[in-house]
């Protein structure tokens, strides 16, 4: 009886880490979208890679060059990061937050402070 407890754990332990890293994987690649800012729409690129529930990569599109993806991280259908840009010479931290469903990611993003935020969809490119 024990050993079977013990495989079971093991076989369970097992689905989740690789239900995790599915998951995980389906954020990986680029993801196009973008939001409205002052009367003028912004495309943005999101060049994701994943490595089990961590994301990296870059964002393209804000007035910098390529931001760096920073702290980000997939839990579930949830993914988080954060980047720097630069707003009339000042520095500004970008807070995303989103849903994946399918080839499509719902985001939230906005500053640190919550001064300002939006909404956008993007959607995988290739």
């Amino acid at each position: 009886m024990r050993i079977h407890f013990r495989r079971f754990c093991a076989a369970a332990f097992l689905l989740a880490v690789t239900a995790v890293m599915l998951i995980a994987a389906g954020a990986a690649g680029t993801w196009k979208g973008s939001f409205d800012f002052n009367g003028a729409t912004v495309s943005l690129t999101f060049n994701l890679k994943t490595n089990g529930a961590t994301v990296t990569g870059t964002i393209d599109g804000l007035p910098t060059e390529a931001s760096e993806i920073k702290e980000g991280k997939v839990d579930g259908d949830s993914i988080t990061f954060w980047s720097m840009t630069d707003y009339q010479g000042s520095p500004v931290k970008l807070v995303y937050h989103g849903k994946i469903a399918g080839d499509q990611i719902s985001f939230t993003m906005g500053t640190d402070d919550g001064g300002w935020s939006t909404d956008l969809v993007a959607k995988r490119g290739s």
